[in-house]
Formats: C-alpha cells, sequence, structure tokens
C-alpha cells in the first residue's frame, strides 16, 4: 500500500464517519458517538472497520436475543461500505467508565486514541475529558495488569521448558510474556502508543528485547536461548516489583492479617486482573520470600455446610 493509498483510504473512513453521524443526530436517544483509535496515514493501514462508542440516553436500548444476560451491547453497523464496530453504552454506563467503576473502564482502550465526534449532551463531553486524561492510578493500574500478565506467562513458558522440555510452546509462552513487557516499557513512559507496541518498546530497551524477543524469534530454538531469555523477563521483574506491583503491595500492606486469594481479586474486580494472574503474582512474591502463602477456608455456595479451603498471603515484614 502506497502513501497515496492510505491518504484515500483515510479520507474513505473520515467520509463513512462523517455520514453515519449525520445520519445518528436524527436519532434525539443518541447522546454522543466517541472514536475508538485514530484516523491516520500511519496506523490506516490495519484498520478494516470504525471503533465506536455510541452513547445513548438510559433505558432506551433495543436488546437482541444474541446479547444474552451480557450487560455490554455490541453492534456491527455499515456506512458507506465501512463496517463501523460500535459499543452502544447508555449514559449512566459510561459515567461509570469515567469513575473507574466498571469494567469497561477507559484504560482498556490504553492504547488507543479516543475523540468525541459528536455530542449533544455537555456533561459527557466534560466527563470524557476528565477520564482522557491518565491518571497516576491509572497508570499504576496499568503496569500492575500487564505486570501480572507478564508473570503469568513467565510461569508457564518455565514449566514447559523445564519440566516439559517442550521448545516450542516455551517459545510462545515467552515471547507472549516479551510482548507483556513491552506493553508495560510503553505505560512506564506514559505514552499512548497506537501502532506495534514491541518495536516502540526494543527503541527504549533495545538490549533487553534483543534477548527476550529478537533472539527467541531468530535463533535456533534450544534450552540456553530460552533459559536466557527467562532470566531476563525474572531480573526485569525483579527490578520493577515494587513500582510494578505497588497496588498489589499496597493493598496487601493495608490489610492486618491473612487475606484470602478471592478478597484481593474483588479489591481489584473491576480492572483486568484475572484472579488466576493474580494468583500467578502472588505466587511469585511468594517465592520471592516477600509474601507468605496460608490457607483458609472457602465455602462454594451460600449454603454449603462443609468448607474448602483457598490461597491465602500475607506481606512478609
Amino acid at each position: 500500500m502506497t502513501k497515496d493509498d492510505d491518504v484515500a483510504k483515510v479520507a474513505q473512513f473520515e467520509a463513512a464517519l462523517n455520514q453515519f453521524i449525520e445520519r445518528i443526530a436524527e436519532d434525539r436517544y443518541v447522546l454522543a458517538i466517541v472514536l475508538v483509535g485514530s484516523l491516520s496515514t500511519e496506523t490506516v493501514w490495519h484498520r478494516e472497520s470504525l471503533g465506536l462508542w455510541i452513547i445513548e440516553a438510559d433505558s432506551v436500548s433495543r436488546r437482541l436475543p444474541s446479547d444474552g444476560n451480557d450487560e455490554r451491547i455490541f453492534r456491527i453497523l455499515v456506512e458507506n461500505g465501512i463496517n463501523l464496530h460500535a459499543e452502544v453504552i447508555p449514559r449512566s454506563r459510561f459515567k461509570k467508565m469515567v469513575e473507574g467503576a466498571s469494567r469497561t473502564a477507559f484504560s482498556c482502550n490504553f492504547f488507543a486514541e479516543r475523540q468525541i465526534v459528536y455530542s449533544k449532551d455537555a456533561s459527557i463531553e466534560n466527563w470524557f475529558k476528565k477520564a482522557n486524561t491518565m491518571a497516576t492510578k491509572d497508570q499504576e493500574r496499568e503496569l500492575l495488569t500487564f505486570s501480572t500478565w507478564t508473570i503469568h506467562a513467565h510461569r508457564h513458558a518455565r514449566k514447559r521448558l523445564d519440566i516439559k522440555g517442550d521448545l516450542e510452546l516455551a517459545a510462545q509462552e515467552t515471547l507472549g510474556a516479551a510482548h507483556s513487557v513491552a506493553h508495560t516499557e510503553i505505560i512506564r513512559r506514559g505514552q499512548v502508543w497506537e501502532q506495534d507496541v514491541i518495536y516502540r518498546a526494543i527503541e527504549g530497551a533495545p538490549d533487553l528485547f534483543q534477548t527476550i524477543y529478537l533472539d527467541v524469534l531468530s535463533k535456533r530454538k534450544n534450552r540456553r536461548v530460552l533459559s536466557k531469555a527467562l532470566d531476563a523477563i525474572d531480573a526485569y521483574l525483579d527490578k520493577h516489583y515494587q513500582a510494578h506491583l505497588k497496588p498489589l503491595l499496597g493493598y496487601l500492606k493495608k490489610q492486618s492479617g491473612v487475606i484470602p486469594l478471592s478478597e484481593i481479586s474483588d479489591h481489584f474486580a473491576f480492572s483486568q486482573l484475572h484472579p488466576w494472574h493474580l494468583e500467578s503474582a502472588c505466587e511469585w512474591l511468594e517465592r520471592k520470600g516477600l509474601l507468605q502463602k496460608f490457607s483458609a477456608p472457602f465455602k462454594l455456595t451460600k449454603r454449603s455446610q462443609e468448607r474448602v479451603e483457598e490461597p491465602a498471603y500475607i506481606l512478609d515484614s
């Protein structure tokens, strides 16, 4: 695709967006439209559709059987031959997104530019400006998210290599961990980078990514190359864990006594932190001697007479 092709494609997408806005402006229940992801010649090459948030008045959603019980509603529309991937968001839910009380928080789209392209509600515009400015706590939460992903991938890569001796799958897990490290590096710099994150991260830390990414890709797969990459990722985690796991460590420090994993998961329920990733992070901290691990009783159902047990942790003082 040439530069002229890119310019033409941007113009085609912009025309479709403007035409859609003209059409949607007739709907009094649609309050605002947010374009997710920029339209530029640098990023348009990989675009097959436009990403939108359509913010509507409360209690007007037309639900379809395919929506099931999911609170979120997604629609695929088309305008002038361009597909539009839209999430339809009630006004009250959008407010929760802004306040960080919803899993569809702005941080879920950390690596995408966002722009209000249509609005007839001043409150929504003000909320958007507030949420689209990256706060320190958002950066800390994203660092925690990607660091737990890194730890989880690293954990499984090490098992693939050391226990199973499966070089191919160990390499895949290692590359997955490297991509998480790349995202972490971009977040550490406070950047929103819509293009291929791995290349941007390589620019900032070439030696690290030579070992954990480029060598794994280009060299013949063997135990030495993969062990070196995993050791480098572990050293990276060692170096940055206090900053990257700060919300988790801060939460554990504030609690008195042993904290069950379910309580830790509940505390981070409205972020993109999965319980199994939190478990991997806690297990990593325990192996490093930073946490102590215990077991705590857990009721599987409200009426359970017999209790099972779940992992529980306490910060080692």
